[in-house]
């Protein structure tokens, strides 16, 4: 292709081949950079799909989490479909919702909006206070969710004994004498139980809230000397 050119379009034939082996080669390297990333990054992967699993969530969900760990610049929705393997579409609704807990963050590159283009990029959340708040907020809403389950538990309990309550008075009939009384002892002794567990986890996470975990940490050290 350069035969018989001039000696200015021979070193132009020169640069361009040495542009696109650069451009080969980067592509090579970058290649290989991201599978020793994923390599490295495996435990964490592996850990935060078991993380979603355990709270009812796709594999996806902690594949793509897992995926953006440890990443220095945010990633597109094609790399990621590029990298985990899922589809375009999985992997917006998945980060939709990684989004909405709170975990991840979509970040909008100057220049794309320069040049007027419109492609989200994706990174996990790495502000430390932020991170800790999703992690107590999710503490707290399962607290919260158990103990309001076992306060209706109490509430029909005593609501079924003072019924009854009130049939036995009417027919003379003495509580005492009904073995049903001994296993409802047993049921309340361990509704409190479990009660006063929950409401204590309830008031530490509340506490816990107030303050920076680096507060916490000045306080909790401060208390043991």
């Amino acid at each position: 292709m350069c035969k018989n050119r001039s000696l200015y379009h021979k070193i132009l034939c020169f640069l361009a081949a040495g542009r696109a082996n650069y451009l080969n080669a980067s592509f090579e390297w970058n290649a290989v950079k991201d599978g020793e990333a994923l390599k490295l990054k495996k435990p964490v992967i592996e850990a935060c799909i078991k993380s979603a699993r355990k709270y009812g969530k796709s594999d996806a969900i902690g594949l793509l989490r897992g995926t953006l760990f440890l990443e220095s610049e945010p990633m597109s929705l094609d790399v990621l479909a590029e990298r985990t393997g899922y589809s375009k579409t999985t992997v917006r609704s998945s980060m939709n919702l990684l989004e909405s807990l709170g975990i991840a963050r979509r970040v909008v590159d100057p220049q794309d909006v320069h040049h007027n283009i419109k492609q989200h990029r994706y990174a996990l959340v790495n502000d430390a206070e932020a991170k800790r708040q999703v992690i107590l907020s999710a503490a707290k809403e399962e607290v919260d969710l158990i103990l309001q389950a076992l306060l209706q538990v109490r509430d029909d309990l005593e609501r079924g004994e003072n019924e009854w309550c009130n049939r036995a008075r009417d027919k003379g009939y003495k509580r005492e004498k009904d073995e049903g009384y001994k296993r409802d002892d047993k049921l309340k002794a361990l509704l409190a139980e479990s009660l006063q567990f929950y409401e204590e986890m309830k008031r530490t996470l509340d506490l816990i809230s107030r303050f920076t975990s680096k507060e916490l940490i000045e306080i909790l050290e401060e208390h043991e000397r």
